[in-house]
């Protein structure tokens, strides 16, 4: 843990320990995999929402159909002879 100092990207908010004799060079290229950090970050949270509405359609259209057989008028045997 000595010679690193905490560092936060400020487009993404991800953290990382940096060191202190870091070239500002080595900085500057950390900026593409900040990017690409990000971008997996996005892609993650894209999946998950859009299962998450998936998962909530499938259920209540479940719903729905439970709701229509169960208020459905029941048609007895017909008694005409």
């Amino acid at each position: 843990m000595a010679a690193r100092y905490p560092y936060r990207c400020q487009d993404c908010g991800y953290r990382a320990l940096q060191s202190r004799y870091a070239a500002e060079d080595a900085a500057a290229g950390q900026v593409p995999k900040d990017r690409e950090v990000k971008a997996t970050r996005g892609a993650i949270q894209w999946r998950r929402r859009r299962r998450e509405f998936l998962l909530y359609t499938g259920g209540f259209l479940l719903f729905l159909a439970f709701l229509y057989f169960i208020t459905r008028e029941r048609s007895g045997p017909s008694e005409g002879n």
